[in-house]
């Protein structure tokens, strides 16, 4: 398990459910919009499907919902395809 550094919403709420959430934005123009996540640590979104395919990183406040991927690289192609249109 890593350490997260960043505290997040936390910062804002003192919720310690809150540490290590971040706002989502928007995927318009994602293309013009790396490096990726809320620290810039993937650089591209290849990268990024990856993450998602492992089911993130480890931590205490990792949503249940996360969980690792089976994406076929025929459908990260085409969900990078489809990312990059938008």
């Amino acid at each position: 398990m890593g350490v997260m550094a960043d505290p997040g919403r936390y910062e804002v709420t003192k919720d310690p459910e809150d540490w290590g959430a971040f706002i989502t934005p928007s995927l318009r123009m994602v293309r013009h919009t790396a490096p990726y996540m809320h620290d810039g640590s993937l650089h591209t979104l290849d990268a990024v499907l990856e993450f998602y395919n492992r089911g993130g990183n480890k931590n205490p406040n990792l949503d249940v919902v996360m969980r690792p991927r089976t994406w076929t690289s025929d459908e990260r192609a085409d969900l990078i395809a489809f990312l990059l249109a938008l």
